[in-house]
C-alpha cells in the first residue's frame, strides 16, 4: 500500500469527517475529562478526536487478531 503522507516532515494529514452533534458533544466531554485528569496537557477537540481514534483503532486491531488466530485455528481442525 502506497504512503499516503505528502512529505517526510509531514506527521499529520488533515482529514475531515461529518460526526452527528451528539458524537461532538461527547468529544468535548471527553476533552472537559482530559483537562481536569491533566491540567497540562490543554487538550482540545482535535486532540481528542486523535487519541479516540488511535485506541479505537487498537482495539479494532487487536480483535482482528484474535479473529484471525481463531479463523486459522478452526481451519487446521477440518
Amino acid at each position: 500500500m502506497a504512503s499516503r503522507v505528502s512529505s517526510v516532515n509531514d506527521a499529520y494529514q488533515l482529514f475531515n469527517v461529518r460526526l452527528p452533534v451528539g458524537v461532538l458533544e461527547r468529544i468535548h466531554a471527553y476533552v472537559d475529562h482530559l483537562n481536569s485528569m491533566q491540567p497540562g496537557i490543554d487538550a482540545n477537540a482535535s486532540m481528542a478526536a486523535r487519541m479516540l481514534l488511535m485506541r479505537a483503532l487498537e482495539q479494532v486491531e487487536a480483535e482482528m487478531k484474535t479473529a484471525s488466530k481463531k479463523a486459522k485455528s478452526g481451519e487446521s481442525k477440518k
